[in-house]
């Protein structure tokens, strides 16, 4: 019996090895790694549909589409694609319009992430206030200027429309 006992004991403490993984990888979250993207600063004035470099920030798109493309090659996507890319990855609800509080998620997840809270510095509440609010007002001016139906969401007609429209003038003034 003795032997029976020690054996039993012997399995459930290799399973309590082999179960636990310690509190910076709990199952069943995705682990975030420590990065940054380009977040949009106010200093040149672009609108958020104009915004080339957020558009275009294809390790903020890569992050979303790991889970439905594990390596995507932006390399050979041309820049329709990659937006293309970007407006699904940021339609939550996947009606194929982006409302304001999904443009605004698109533009919180630029900040930087931390692996861990505790990484974290603390930063400035009114600098992050300030932050969030510049963020609101881009998603407003986006809807002003580019929801060409006033509906209060921005389609993905609407949204190729105005970066179409972006690429013409692009090519109109190079060709001057």
């Amino acid at each position: 019996m003795d032997m029976i006992s020690r054996f039993f004991n012997l399995i459930l403490l290799a399973a309590v090895f082999v179960e636990s993984r310690g509190p910076h990888h709990p199952r069943g979250e995705k682990i975030i790694k420590r990065h940054v993207h380009y977040t949009p600063t106010g200093s040149t004035n672009e609108k958020l549909t104009e915004d080339e470099q957020l558009l275009h920030d294809t390790q903020h798109i890569q992050e979303h589409l790991e889970e439905v493309i594990p390596a995507p090659d932006f390399s050979k996507m041309s820049d329709e694609e990659v937006e293309f890319y970007y407006f699904q990855v940021h339609d939550s609800d996947k009606n194929s319009m982006l409302d304001g509080l999904e443009l605004l998620q698109a533009i919180l997840h630029t900040e930087e992430h931390y692996e861990h809270p505790e990484d974290r510095e603390e930063n400035n509440a009114l600098q992050e206030e300030a932050a969030f609010n510049y963020y609101v007002e881009l998603v407003d001016q986006a809807l002003d200027d580019d929801d060409t139906d006033n509906d209060g969401f921005l389609s993905y007609t609407e949204f190729a429309a105005k970066r179409r429209r972006i690429r013409n003038n692009a090519i109109k003034l190079y060709n001057r």
